[in-house]
């Protein structure tokens, strides 16, 4: 069994909001105001309601959060259908030059790795 890891939000109040009731408003709206479309979902996606993978922008929610909706309204379907699988973010790293990747030593202890 894998205990839930929440990653702490580093920039509330500069790219999204600080307030966790405002936050999830506003996250909400966008997923509201998008619609799943034959043209972005796969035949297999349909099939299951599970999405295979999701390519999304991450810059602040006013620049790209409406756009983010679309591709997360996929995975909100998906858990609302009572799916319970494992979200991996990758993601730049925008602070320090990696070569290669970093993975969050609290994300594999979650998967009991350690």
């Amino acid at each position: 069994m894998t205990k839930e890891y929440i990653r702490e939000a580093y920039h509330g109040g500069s790219w999204y909001q600080n307030n966790p009731h405002h936050l999830h408003q506003t996250i909400e709206s966008f997923l509201n105001e998008a619609t799943i479309t034959a043209a972005t979902t796969t035949s297999e996606t349909k099939k299951n309601g599970i999405p295979r993978g999701i390519i999304a922008p991450h810059a602040g929610y006013k620049y790209s959060g409406p756009t983010a909706g679309y591709a997360y309204i996929h995975l909100r379907d998906a858990i609302e259908k009572g799916w319970e699988g494992t979200v991996v973010v990758l993601h730049p790293s925008h602070h320090v030059y990696l070569d290669g990747c970093a993975v969050s030593g609290e994300f594999l202890k979650s998967l009991q790795v350690f």
